[in-house]
C-alpha cells in the first residue's frame, strides 16, 4: 500500500509538473435561443496530435497547445467545425452547428445498437433505441432476450415471474436504478423487472462487477441503468406501440412529449396490457400463461434554465392482476382446483435536480428523492402472500474538479428509509431499515490511455451498524486507442429479503424453515458479504475492411457470507447463510460484418458458481455452465427491411434433488442442453412528419419445451405438488406482431 502512494504521488507531481499551459473551455449548440452543452465531443490538436473529449458539462481540456494550432471539434449530428488557437491559456467558447442534409448528397451514420465505452473506467455497455427492438421487448425482464451478457430464466410454472443472471449471479446481486434512482428496494426484487415496458426505454446501461459507490453498497455482479424517453432529447412528439401474439396478448403504449415553454417540458408515458386467453398446451390442467392486466403511467416534467439549473420530477402508478393455475373452464378438476392470483399496487414520486456552476467549471451539485409504496397480494392455493412496503430515498452529490479535468471527484451523503412487512403462512415479518450514508469517489485521468477512479463510501445501518465499502477501477487505452483494458475490484453488501426473492418456491407443497442465526437481525440471518474482481480487454480492428471488435471478459465473486436456498431436500426449503461460495464468469465475444449491412455477433460464456451448502459444495441450480450466443442482423439497402435473426445454446443445469420421492416424482438431477432461437422481420415506412414500423417475429421458434414441468399436477394438495423446477419454455413456440408509429 505504501508502494502504491508513493507512486500515486509521483504521477500526479509529474502530471502537475508538466501541465503549465491549459487549454480549456466549453463546447455547446443554441437550439430554440436555448444553451444546450454537448457531451462527448471529440477535439483533435493538429499540433501536439493530443485527442479529448467534453464531459457531460461540455468541458474540456487540453495542455501545452501552441500558438497557432488548431483544434478540430468533431460530434456525430453537427458540422465539423475547426479553430486557430491565439492565446492558449484564454478560455474558448466553440458553438457547433447541426448538420444539415443536402439535396445533392445524403450522408448516413448508422449508429451500432450497443457500444462500450473506451473513456469511463467502469465497463459499460450501452444499448439503445434500435437494440431494444430486436425483440418484442414488452418489458425490461423481456428486453434481454437477445443480450450476449444476461440470461433470462422463468421461476416457476405458475406466476410466469422472470428472473436475470448476470456473471453467475441470479438478479438479486444486480443493482437496477432508473436514470440512476435505485428502483427495486428489498421486498420489490420479485415482480420490478415487469414494471418497467420496453417503449418506456430510450436505453440502458450495462455496467458489469462492483459499480460506483454513489449508487450505494449493493451491486455484486453489476448494474442495470435505464432511461426512459426525455423530451429534450428525442426527435419525436408521439410514440405509438401495440403489440398482439398468438396466446391473444395484446399491449399498448403510448409516450407524448411536449415543450411548455423555452425551458419547460413534458413527458407522458400510458401502458396498459392484457392476457384474457387462458391456455394449456401440454394438457396438464394449469396455463401455460398467466391472464391478467396491467396498467401503468409515468409523468415528467422536465426544467432546464439557461441559469444552469436541470430539474425534472414526476410520478408512476402501477396496477397490475395476474391468474393463473387451474382455472381452464374446459378442464374437469377432482378436487378444490389450484389457483394462483396476484394484485399488485406501487406508486413513485421523484425528483432529480442538478446545478452546474458556471462560474466554476467542471462543478455541480445534484440531488435525486423518491419515495415509494408497494403493496403485493398472492394467493398460492390456501397460502396467502402479502407483503406492503414503503420506502424514502435521497442522494445529495457534488461533483468538481482539482485544478484540471485530470482530477475530478464526487462526495455526497444519502438516506435510505425501507420499512416491509410480509405474512406467509404461519411467518410474519415486519422491519424498518435506516441507513445513512457517506461517499467518496476520486478520478485521476493525466490522459485519455489512463484513468484511475477510486470510491469509498461508508454507511450506518439500524441493524448491521457500521459499513465500509471500498471500489477501484482502472481503465488503459493502448495501441492508439484501439484497444482498452480495465481491471476493477470492489466490497458489496446487501440485506437478503428470503421471501420475496423466491417467490416461485410458493407455487410447491414446500414448507419453508429459517435457520436463527440471530433473532435482533431480518430473517434471523446475516447479510450477504462480497468481493469482487473483475478484468475486461476490448480491441476494435477491420475485418473484411469493415469495423469489428473483440471482447474478453473474467469475473470472480467471492462471498464471505451468502444467503443459501436449499432445495434438495422435497417438500422442504431451508434458508441459512454459508462463509464459503464463490461464482467464475469467463465470456468472449466479437463482432464484425462479413458483409455489407450484414451485423453479427458471436458469444461464448463459461459460468462455475458453487456454494458450501449443509451437506457440502455443490453447484447453484439452475444456472448453465455454457452459454453460447449467435446474433445476426440485415438491413436492405433501402432501410426499410430489417431482418433480426438470435441462437442461444443453454448447457445442462443442476436441478434440486428429488430422488427421495416416489418414482413418479422424481426428476434428473441435471436438465438437457437445449438451443432458443428467436427471429424478427421489421418494415419501415417513412413519411413527411412521420414514421411507421411493422414487425412480426417468433420466440422459441425450435419450439423446445420442458415435458411434465408440474410435479404431481393431478393431486397439487399433495406433499409431492412442485411447479417450481422449471429449467426450460413451457409454452413452447410464441408468434408475435406489432406497429411502432411516430410523429415528428
Amino acid at each position: 500500500m505504501n508502494k502504491f502512494i508513493k507512486v500515486f504521488l509521483y504521477l500526479h507531481i509529474l502530471y502537475s509538473y508538466q501541465l503549465f499551459s491549459q487549454t480549456k473551455g466549453f463546447v455547446f449548440e443554441i437550439k430554440d435561443k436555448d444553451t444546450n452543452y454537448l457531451s462527448d465531443v471529440m477535439i483533435y490538436s493538429t499540433i501536439t496530435k493530443q485527442t479529448t473529449y467534453t464531459d457531460s458539462t461540455g468541458f474540456f481540456i487540453l495542455y501545452n497547445i501552441p500558438e497557432k494550432d488548431t483544434l478540430d471539434f468533431i460530434t456525430i449530428g453537427f458540422t465539423r467545425q475547426k479553430l486557430i488557437i491565439k492565446n492558449p491559456n484564454e478560455k474558448i467558447m466553440v458553438a457547433l452547428k447541426p448538420s444539415v442534409a443536402l439535396n445533392e448528397v445524403e450522408i448516413v451514420y448508422q449508429k451500432p445498437s450497443s457500444e462500450y465505452s473506451i473513456i469511463n473506467p467502469l465497463q459499460i455497455q450501452t444499448f439503445n433505441e434500435s437494440y431494444l427492438q430486436k425483440a418484442a421487448c414488452c418489458n425490461l425482464s423481456e428486453s434481454f432476450e437477445t443480450n450476449a451478457s444476461i440470461d433470462v430464466q422463468i421461476t416457476d410454472a405458475l406466476t410466469g415471474i422472470r428472473q436475470i443472471q448476470m456473471n453467475g449471479l441470479t438478479g438479486k446481486y444486480i443493482l437496477l436504478t432508473k436514470e440512476n434512482i435505485p428502483y427495486l428496494f428489498g421486498i420489490q426484487n420479485a415482480r420490478g423487472l415487469t414494471y418497467l415496458p420496453g417503449p418506456f426505454i430510450q436505453s440502458i446501461q450495462l455496467s458489469k462487477g462492483t459499480g460506483a459507490v454513489l449508487n450505494g453498497y449493493e451491486s455484486f455482479s453489476g448494474q442495470i441503468n435505464t432511461e426512459l424517453w426525455n423530451p429534450t432529447q428525442s426527435d419525436f412528439k408521439i410514440y405509438f406501440n401495440t403489440y398482439f401474439n398468438q396466446n391473444a396478448r395484446n399491449e399498448y403504449n403510448l409516450v407524448i412529449n411536449q415543450k411548455l415553454s423555452n425551458n419547460l417540458y413534458s413527458n407522458m408515458m400510458l401502458h396498459s396490457s392484457f392476457n384474457p386467453l387462458a391456455q394449456d398446451m401440454n394438457n396438464d390442467g394449469y396455463t401455460d400463461i398467466p391472464t391478467g392486466k396491467q396498467f401503468n403511467i409515468v409523468h415528467k416534467y422536465f426544467l432546464k434554465s439557461p441559469k444552469g439549473l436541470d430539474w425534472q420530477w414526476g410520478i408512476q402508478a402501477i396496477l397490475d392482476e395476474q391468474k393463473s393455475g387451474q382455472i381452464m373452464k374446459n378442464f374437469s378438476y377432482p378436487i378444490s382446483p389450484y389457483v394462483v392470483s396476484s394484485s399488485t399496487q406501487r406508486y413513485d414520486v421523484f425528483s432529480k435536480s442538478g446545478w452546474i456552476f458556471k462560474n466554476r467549471p467542471g462543478h455541480s451539485i445534484g440531488l435525486q428523492l423518491l419515495y415509494s409504496y408497494y403493496n403485493d397480494k398472492n394467493t398460492y392455493g390456501a397460502s396467502p402472500y402479502h407483503s406492503l412496503q414503503h420506502v424514502v430515498y435521497s442522494n445529495l452529490i457534488y461533483q468538481g474538479i482539482i485544478g484540471t479535468t485530470a482530477h475530478s471527484y464526487k462526495i455526497g451523503a444519502n438516506y435510505n428509509y425501507i420499512q416491509p412487512q410480509e405474512n406467509y403462512r404461519y411467518y410474519f415479518f415486519y422491519r424498518r431499515e435506516i441507513i445513512t450514508g457517506m461517499f467518496t469517489e476520486y478520478t485521476f485521468t493525466p490522459s485519455q490511455n489512463l484513468s484511475l477512479l477510486i470510491g469509498n463510501r461508508i454507511d450506518y445501518h439500524n441493524f448491521y451498524k457500521w459499513i465500509y465499502i471500498p471500489r477501484v477501477h482502472i481503465k488503459l487505452n493502448f495501441n492508439n486507442q484501439n484497444t482498452t483494458f480495465k481491471l476493477s475490484v470492489g466490497k458489496s453488501f446487501r440485506t437478503p429479503t428470503p421471501l420475496a426473492e423466491n417467490m416461485g418456491l410458493m407455487a410447491s407443497s414446500r414448507t419453508f424453515y429459517f435457520n436463527v442465526e440471530n433473532i435482533t437481525l431480518p430473517y434471523w440471518l446475516h447479510p450477504e458479504k462480497a468481493w469482487t474482481f473483475g478484468s475486461n480487454l476490448y480491441h476494435t480492428f477491420k475485418m473484411f475492411y469493415r469495423p469489428a471488435n473483440f471482447l474478453a471478459e473474467y469475473y470472480y465473486t467471492f462471498f464471505n457470507r451468502q444467503l443459501v436456498t436449499d432445495m434438495d431436500t422435497p417438500g422442504h426449503v431451508f434458508f441459512y447463510t454459508t462463509n464459503r461460495a464463490f461464482a467464475h464468469s469467463i465470456q468472449v465475444e466479437c463482432q464484425f460484418q462479413p458483409i455489407k449491412r450484414l451485423e453479427t455477433h458471436f458469444s461464448f460464456r463459461y459460468t462455475n458458481q458453487q456454494t458450501k451448502y449443509i451437506y457440502g459444495i455443490n453447484e447453484v441450480p439452475y444456472i448453465p455452465k455454457y452459454r453460447g450466443f449467435i446474433n445476426v442482423v440485415y438491413n436492405t439497402k433501402n432501410k426499410k427491411w430489417n431482418f433480426d435473426f438470435t441462437a442461444q445454446y443453454i448447457s445442462s443445469k443442476r436441478l434440486p434433488y428429488t430422488f427421495s420421492n416416489p418414482p413418479e416424482f422424481q426428476r434428473p438431477d441435471y436438465s438437457i442442453p437445449y438451443w432458443n432461437l428467436l427471429a424478427q422481420i421489421t418494415y419501415t415506412h417513412k413519411g413527411n412528419h412521420s414514421e411507421t414500423k411493422f414487425y412480426i417475429g417468433a420466440e422459441n421458434l425450435n419450439d423446445f419445451k420442458q415435458k411434465n414441468p408440474i410435479i404431481s399436477a393431478s393431486n397439487p394438495y399433495s406433499p409431492f405438488f412442485d411447479a417450481s423446477i422449471i429449467w426450460a419454455s413451457i409454452y413452447g413456440r410464441m408468434m408475435y406482431g406489432g406497429i411502432r408509429y411516430y410523429w415528428k
